[in-house]
């Protein structure tokens, strides 16, 4: 009987599927010329940037990435289309050194809780709740409450800035014979508390201004409870401005 040859077929590989996506040298070849567009339009852009703008600009990026440490320096010249050495407006890095300090000094005596502070345009802000310092309705600062300012005190003396301090409302009405009004009652506040730095602490009077803004700077909705809560407060402000550097050049 002749025998049967019987031929096999080779088994086909199975074939891997292939990746789709981009190369990784082409992702970082994308991000090279991406960083590089970037960089000539911000050279483009050194010819006709408001050399102030980019200052504080670039004190804010920093402060929002790299924290509180540090300041990046940049100095340009416009008018040449040229960027030398970058330095920041001494006064913001004043301001800065000044927010610093305060936020040790209120970490040491315990008062972060109770004291809100921050950097606007104008200086460092301290802002303390109306129900920490005041009854409801009143302007006498309560006497618990004259510990905590007599601390406050105590940072203000360490510095020569000009303080301004003032009281805020919220929008519900008040009608007595001593405050027709929130102003009446927001200015009073903000005096009472520069009475108590100038006369009970001994701080110079000519160093402080008092205003009152009744509900009209609202930070929060007067809508709710909370809202309203926020709203009612006195701010301290550390201002940028030396003030004896002022008195001097008014003595010159």
């Amino acid at each position: 009987m002749a025998k049967k040859w019987f031929t096999t077929m080779p088994k086909k590989k199975r074939e891997r599927p292939q990746d789709t996506g981009a190369p990784a040298w082409m992702t970082i070849y994308g991000d090279m010329v991406t960083l590089l567009l970037a960089f000539f339009v911000l050279l483009y852009s050194f010819s006709v940037l408001d050399v102030q703008k980019f200052q504080q600009i670039m004190s804010s990026i920093q402060i929002s990435f790299l924290g509180e440490q540090g300041i990046m320096e940049a100095t340009l010249d416009p008018s040449r289309g040229e960027m030398i050495e970058l330095a920041v407006d001494h006064k913001f890095e004043d301001v800065l050194v000044t927010y610093q300090e305060v936020k040790e000094h209120l970490r040491q005596e315990g008062l972060e809780g109770m004291i809100k502070t921050r950097i606007e345009e104008r200086g460092v802000v301290l802002e303390i709740q109306d129900q920490i310092l005041f009854d409801s309705g009143r302007a006498e600062i309560r006497q618990e409450a004259q510990v905590l300012l007599q601390k406050v005190a105590g940072i203000i003396a360490e510095v020569p800035n000009q303080i301004v301090v003032e009281g805020h409302t919220d929008n519900v009405p008040i009608n007595t014979a001593q405050f027709p009004s929130n102003w009446e009652l927001s200015a009073n506040r903000a005096v009472r508390v520069v009475r108590f730095f100038s006369e009970q602490q001994k701080l110079p009077a000519k160093r402080f201004i008092a205003s009152g803004h009744g509900e009209f700077q609202p930070v929060a909705t007067n809508l709710t409870v909370a809202g309203r809560a926020q709203n009612r407060r006195v701010n301290i402000i550390i201002s940028d401005l030396n003030f004896l550097d002022g008195e001097t050049r008014q003595n010159e």
